[in-house]
């Protein structure tokens, strides 16, 4: 579970850091240099909390599919089947 905590952290230090830059970048003037870059960072954190979320996805479908083949297994290893 650590990993999961350590990601969940790591995901919510990215947002926070997202949110002062949405909020610096809404007062820029669209077009200018100085919005292009903030925007293009914008769009890179934006980008990094996407893959750690979709790390979770993938880890959350593979335990389903195990505990799914775990369950089979079990099953097909009761009495009278």
């Amino acid at each position: 579970m650590p990993v999961a905590i350590r990601r969940d952290q790591q995901i919510a230090a990215l947002r926070e850091q997202l949110r002062d830059r949405s909020a610096t970048l809404s007062g820029l003037t669209p077009g200018s240099s100085s919005h292009t870059g903030l925007q293009a960072e914008c769009d890179d954190l934006d980008n990094k909390i996407k893959r750690l979320e979709a790390a979770r996805s993938v880890n959350l479908r593979l335990l389903l599919l195990v505990l799914g083949i775990t369950a089979i297994a079990l099953w097909s290893l009761l009495p009278g089947r």
